[in-house]
Parts: C-alpha cells; structure tokens; sequence
C-alpha cells in the first residue's frame, strides 16, 4: 500500500472515531425522529447538497439540526457510514431507499452504485418494482433495461406476485404492449383473473369494477374457443357482470366464424412470432448485393412456415471467427459455432486453436468467445444436453496432419475441456445427430490400415453411438453406403443420411460417385431402410456440416452442389421432404443466399430481432 492511500485510510478512521465520540461535531441530521451527529466538512465533501447549503448564506448555514424529512433513517445511516468508512452494503432491500437519499443529496456516485446493483440483481421478482422505481425517479436508462426485462421474461413475471400488486391502469398499460415474450395469450388472461381475485375486503369490489376494461386489452379471439368456455365455468362469480359476459361471447363468437369470412385483424405479440428458422451460417461474402448496405457479414435465414428471407449476423462480424467449421444448437437453443480466428486475430495470437462463439440474440445479434480447444480440422461437432463434442477431424502430429480417433467434452457452464471415450476409429469429413440423449456418428474417411492402392483413406459406413452416462462407444448396423460430405438430420425418432460422394458397401477401392440416395436408420430395430431419393445426386457443404434441418416434422436442404464435378457455387434451391408423402419438393428457387457456406443449423428465432432484407436485394 502507498504512502497516499496509508494517508487517506489514516484520515477516514480518525473522522469515524471522532463521529462516533461525537468530538468536534457541528452538525446533526434528523431523519424519521433519530438525530445523526456529524462534522459539516464531511457532508460538504460528498453531498453537493450539503455543500450548498452549509455556503449559501442563509439561515441553514447556522442551524445545527437539520431536517431531512423524505429521507429514511436507515438509508441516511449507510450513506453517513459510506461517507465516514467507504463501505456501502447494498441489498435488494435497502438499494432503493439508499438511491432516493443518495438522489436527494445529490451523491452522483453512490446512486450510480445503486443503478448498477438494481441492474446486475434483477429478475422476475423484482423487474417490475424497478420499472416504476426508475421511471418516477427520471433515470431513463434503467427504466428501459428494466422494461425490456419484464417484457423478455413476461411469462415468468406473471408468476410472481409483484405483478398482482399493481393498479389497473399499470397492468392495463403493460398488457396493452406487442412487445410481451408470451408464446400463447392465455397467459395475459390468466394474469387478469388472478388480479381481479387477488385483493383484500376491502379493495375487492374495486378491483372487479376493472375487469371489463382489463378484458378488453386480453387479445381474446386469439384463445383457444374451450380455453375460453372453460374460463368461463372456473369464474362464473366473476364474469357475472353482463359487460364480462358479452366480450366474452364476442370473442367465441369471432373464434366460431366460417373459415371463408373475413378473420378480425389481431396484432400478434412478440413471443408468437418466434419461430423455427434455418440458419444458413458462414462467412462467404458473395453472391447477393443491395444498395442499401454490405450482406457480406450477414447469413441467410429461411422460415419454412412462412416461406419469407432474413438476415442473421455472420461469425465473421466484427471479426468473431474467419472460417466457420461447424455448428450445433443445444436443447436450450444456444447457437454455437466453430472455427478459426480471422487472419488478422491469428496474427496477434501465438497458436491457431478451434474457437466457439455464441450468438448472443439479447445484443442485437453479436457473436461471443466462449473457449478455445486445440487446433484440428475437418472435425464434427455434437452436443447433448449443455455438453459439447468435438470428435475426431485431423490433428497435427510430427508436423503432419493425421486423421484421429480423438474426442473432447466441455460444458457449456464452463470449465476446461476434458477427454471422453475415443471413436472405435479415426474419422474425417463425418456426420454426428443426437437423438434421445445419445450421440450417432456416420461416414466419413479414416486411414487404411495397410494401403492397397494410391487412395490414403478409405470411406466409412460405420455407424457408432455414444452413450455420455457410461462413456463408451457401440457399433450399429452399418449403412448402405461408406460415403462423406452427406448431410444427417433426425426425425421422428430416426436418422436419415442424405446424398455424399461414396459407393456402395464395404469401400475397398471400388469406384466413387455423388449419390442422390437417402439412408434411413431406425434406432428400436437397429437396421437401415431406403428413403425417398433426392431431386438429383449432391454434395452438401465444403466444411464437415449439414445443409439440411427439420422444421416442423419436415427435411428441408438449404443448398447443395449438384454432381461432384468442381463447384464454386452452390445451387441455390430449397427442397422440402414431407416423410408421410415420401417425395421431394423444390420450395424455394434462386433464394437470396451466398454462393456458399458453412453449416445448417435449426433455431427458434424470433424474426424482429433479424434483419428482413431490402427490396434491391438480388442474387449476383
């Protein structure tokens, strides 16, 4: 410690034993009855409040007693110990009577804190007591995080009960916003009820004066029609009134219309928006233009429930990652990929390492550094649960690249990365799905044993599965087809592996070729049966991942290289495969995508939050 801090703390102590003994001090506060004796030069010092008043002139500069009559004792009490001994113990309970004194007087820093705490401690509980808190008080910025909090976490918000102590026109006011992250209205009709029953003797007939005025903010054609009836039953008290009863009626009613009449126009909220979109992710920067803006950092996005295009933020952005690899979405829709640091991030680092980032959906679509591995390629990447799996790929070695059986686990929580069970065999260029908590590794290209012939690997139809409760590997009818670069989707409790360069059974040497075949594995039966064929034979993507992704209990594929013949780019055509009519449909012709990229993943996204693109926007 230096000699000035020795000084400062030296001080402090002294004017806090001085306080304490009441020695040389002039001035006392009051607040709720209890006096505070203490010396002006130190309320002067961090009360800009108090410096005025003690040099104004004027008749408070020589009263001893001071009156602060909107200011609680206790939080008088922690600041005067902040002032005397730096030390500001905030809790959820006494932050927002310590911010309203230190607001009072005027300390700029401790109301600061104050804001910080409020920020960094809030949660389903208590966002709406900030909400108001900061928005009577004028502080803007906490106003709106504490608003767009409640507005996020609504669904939780409603099961607390500080949602039930506000007045009618709060509630009214925040149900009357688009902007709730609600899934299904019926949760804005269950908060109405619960407030209306929620009330003492004596505001309870007032509370249900509100109720046809509440109900009218409840979107209540969007409601299930045997919700609503059911509704009705479980509150007949309630609803009594003849107002209650005809909105309630009208709505059923506008449920009940005839399917060619006219539907009432009902703005959707929010989080009914939210749907399954697939991801088009990668760092290629061509293939579509507009005016309006440069598409090389965003990815392309297709909603298969509305046949409409959006933009995500590419890894590339801000210069996350220079190359996408692969990429996975956990079961807690996390989006994750990996790859490798830009050219220019290389440059400062001493080693080039497998890199995971996340997109962070909350901060307009950035992408963050979550941890590094050690560096291979041509690796897959798995996930169960909050674990993820980089298996096999080519690692360096003698200063060669070797194809490995390797496999590391990390928690997506945190901590290191830690080794798991190795594959059977090396592998490359292979797939991997999860389904029912196990994970399925197909294809792929693993080194001969002893070479026969110029070809240094040879293909795989090996299927394996990994099971993480016993870490260990089991080996699984084998396909059709030894093959890489196919792309694997799980559906309906299966596994299909559609189209890659390959041939037929055990690969000895025999003669390769761009497959149009789709594999189907049942897991129960442990055997292999014959899908619907693809359009025509294709590759999917460059890199180790899948072009393809289910939504709504159908196969999409988002692109692929026609033939293996040498491609710069990619058709750019979206097929449909719905598994019950068993054949393929072209959705989407000539979509706005890239000319390539990296990996297909399946997120549920809300699409205010991503870009729509312009009307300029064409492919090049």
């Amino acid at each position: 410690m230096d000699l000035t801090a020795k000084h400062g703390l030296a001080l402090l102590n002294q004017l806090r034993k001085m306080r304490e003994t009441e020695h040389l001090t002039d001035a006392v506060l009051v607040a709720e009855g209890i006096s505070f004796p203490c010396h002006r030069v130190v309320l002067a010092a961090f009360s800009p409040y108090f410096r005025v008043m003690f040099t104004c002139g004027l008749r408070e500069c020589n009263n001893r007693e001071i009156f602060l009559r909107d200011t609680p004792a206790e939080s008088l009490s922690l600041l005067l110990n902040y002032m005397y001994c730096s030390d500001l113990p905030l809790t959820n309970d006494n932050v927002q009577g310590i911010s309203i004194a230190a607001f009072l007087l005027q300390m700029d820093e401790v109301f600061a804190r104050c804001q910080l705490h409020m920020t960094e401690n809030m949660d389903a509980s208590n966002c709406l007591g900030v909400y108001y808190f900061a928005r009577d008080l004028g502080v803007e910025d906490l106003a709106d995080r504490a608003q767009r909090f409640l507005r996020q976490h609504f669904v939780q918000v409603c099961q607390n009960e500080e949602i039930l102590e506000l007045e009618a026109h709060q509630l009214g006011r925040l149900l009357t916003s688009d902007d709730l992250n609600i899934s299904r209205e019926e949760t804005i009709l269950d908060v109405v009820l619960r407030w209306v029953k929620y009330s003492t003797q004596s505001d309870g007939e007032v509370r249900v004066l509100h109720l046809p005025d509440l109900l009218r903010k409840v979107r209540l054609p969007l409601i299930n029609p045997d919700y609503l009836r059911e509704a009705m039953k479980r509150n007949t008290d309630l609803l009594s009134d003849g107002e209650c009863l005809e909105i309630f009626n009208e709505a059923l009613g506008a449920s009940g219309m005839h399917p060619t009449a006219a539907p009432r126009q009902l703005k959707l909220r929010y989080g009914m928006e939210t749907t399954d979109l697939l991801l088009c992710v990668g760092n290629d920067g061509d293939g579509i233009r507009s005016r309006y803006g440069n598409y090389s950092e965003r990815s392309f996005c297709y909603a298969p429930s509305t046949g409409r295009t959006y933009f995500i933020t590419s890894p590339r952005y801000g210069e996350a990652l220079g190359c996408v690899c692969a990429g996975v979405v956990t079961e807690r829709n996390d989006i994750l990929v990996a790859g490798e640091a830009s050219a220019r991030k290389i440059a400062r680092q001493k080693d080039i390492n497998v890199e995971i980032f996340r997109y962070r959906v909350e901060a307009q679509g950035t992408w963050e550094y979550l941890t590094s591995a050690e560096y291979r390629d041509s690796y897959a990447l798995g996930s169960l649960g909050d674990t993820l799996y980089l298996l096999g790929g080519q690692m360096k070695l003698k200063n060669q690249f070797l194809i490995t059986n390797s496999m590391e686990r990390w928690s997506v929580k945190g901590g290191p990365w830690r080794s798991a069970a190795p594959l059977p065999l090396p592998l490359a260029y292979h797939s991997v799905v999860s389904m029912k908590d196990r994970l399925y590794v197909m294809g792929g290209r693993t080194p001969q044993s002893y070479r026969v012939d110029d070809e240094p690997d040879r293909l795989s139809n090996r299927l394996l599965e990994y099971d993480p409760n016993t870490n260990k590997w089991t080996e699984l009818c084998p396909m059709k087809y030894s093959k890489y670069r196919c792309s694997a989707v799980t559906l309906n409790g299966e596994v299909f592996v559609m189209g890659g360069i390959g041939c037929e059974g055990v690969d000895r040497g025999q003669s390769r070729h761009c497959l149009d075949a789709v594999e189907i594995y049942n897991p129960d039966g442990d055997f292999w049966r014959d899908g619907p064929r693809l359009p025509c034979a294709q590759l999917s993507l460059r890199s180790t991942a899948s072009n393809a992704g289910v939504v709504g209990g159908k196969i999409y594929v988002c692109g692929y290289y026609k033939g293996a013949d040498r491609h710069d780019i990619i058709t750019k055509d979206i097929l449909e495969l719905d598994p019950w009519d068993k054949r393929w449909t072209v959705v989407a012709r000539r979509a706005l995508m890239h000319h390539n990229y990296d990996v297909c993943l399946v997120a549920s996204l809300n699409p205010r939050g991503l870009m729509s693109p312009p009307a300029d926007l064409v492919p090049q």
